[in-house]
């Protein structure tokens, strides 16, 4: 059996760590602005974020957070961290999207299509899967 365990994604990690230290720094300008509801608001969405962010780093970086791609089709968890599997017959088309220099793996189904922006496709497995008979 094939099978391709898709790495981390550092430049989603990168992306999100920026945003959550964007939100910080506005929040810090409105409090200094007595915008405090605004300042309230916004270090407590970052603080989720963060929070969210470190949980799902560590699992993806201890294994317990992955995405497989095999002869038999493609298991990865959700976001709200069930496990999930997509049998083989059922993927149309794989495909890498980039939207402002972060690579997203869209991987087309017969039910829709799902979005991986935290798990990214090496380019030496892009050849194995053309082999596999994902990519065209």
């Amino acid at each position: 059996m094939n099978e391709l365990k898709l790495e981390v994604n550092t430049t989603f990690y990168c992306v999100v760590g920026v945003f959550v230290i964007a939100l910080l720094a506005l929040a810090g300008l409105f409090t200094e602005l007595n915008l405090s509801f605004l300042a309230t608001l916004q270090i407590t969405i970052a603080s989720v974020v963060a929070v969210a962010f470190a949980i799902h780093l560590v699992l993806s970086m201890a294994g317990h957070k992955r995405v497989t791609l095999c002869n038999q089709g493609l298991s990865f968890f959700s976001l709200t961290g069930r496990q999930r599997y997509v049998p083989a017959e059922n993927i149309r088309t794989i495909e890498f999207v980039n939207y402002i220099g972060l690579t997203m793996t869209q991987v087309k189904t017969s039910n829709g299509v799902i979005k991986l922006l935290a798990f990214r496709v090496r380019k030496e497995q892009q050849q194995r899967l053309k082999n596999m008979g994902y990519l065209a």
